[in-house]
């Protein structure tokens, strides 16, 4: 399902951006909603042919004038470089130009009562959404994450696949948390702060703190080798 304002009639969704973010978003729109991707609003350096997926695309300079306001939703699914900052720069240009955001979830999540889900939010697969968690507005939840009771995550946040925030947790504005990394109980991740891959956080973060696991080192054996030596054991 695709969240308006608690309606699921038929939209027709204006999309920002012709990258990786904004086909993906289409195929999930296409495949899992009645909406309508009618175009595709770009900054101009970006326009190049004026067309992508069958669609037009127009500069934002000529936006409201092909994809008007008041007939179009928008929606923005960029990535979260730069600290989730050129997305959220977008997000807040197309605000300020009048559109209002439709927001995805897709239709597997299990969202308890008295959660909230904020505008222009892409929530994939598989969620587990726990009672009166609040996720704010433009935030990303790739698939398989579980939100605990209680939890709250802030605007512009960005979490990768299979995230575990267990209950009364909070993160932060622009926070990046990475696959699997898993939060404690009660913990507030600080505002723009960087959590890794596999990271577990029993503590409260600074404001724009890292935290990295080193990755699994090579073992300095080859592959074929390795497998006959394990043979060899059993």
């Amino acid at each position: 399902m695709a969240l308006y304002l608690g309606e699921d009639r038929p939209r027709r969704i204006v999309i920002f951006g012709t990258g990786r973010g904004a086909d993906t978003a289409r195929r999930y729109f296409e495949w899992d909603t009645p909406h309508e991707v009618a175009g595709y609003i770009v900054d101009r350096e970006f326009l190049g042919a004026g067309e992508f997926n069958g669609r037009p695309v127009a500069p934002v300079d000529e936006a409201l004038a092909r994809f008007s306001p008041d007939e179009f939703l928008a929606f923005v699914p960029l990535g979260s470089a730069r600290m989730n900052l050129v997305r959220t720069e977008k997000y807040q240009l197309l605000k300020a130009m009048g559109y209002r955001f439709i927001t995805y979830v897709h239709g597997s999540n299990r969202l308890a009562g008295h959660c909230e889900i904020g505008e222009n939010c892409f929530i994939l697969e598989n969620q587990s959404v726990n009672f009166d968690a609040v996720i704010g507005n433009n935030v990303v939840i790739w698939s398989g994450c579980q939100i605990g009771d209680r939890s709250r995550v802030g605007d512009h946040a960005f979490l990768a696949a299979h995230v575990v925030l267990n209950g009364d947790v909070t993160i932060g504005e622009y926070a990046y948390l990475g696959s699997n990394c898993n939060i404690s109980n009660s913990v507030h991740v600080g505002r723009q702060s960087f959590i890794g891959a596999n990271a577990l956080i029993t503590q409260d973060t600074a404001e724009r703190a890292v935290h990295i696991v080193e990755a699994t080192p090579a073992a300095g054996l080859d592959s074929l080798r390795f497998v006959r030596l394990l043979k060899d054991h059993h």
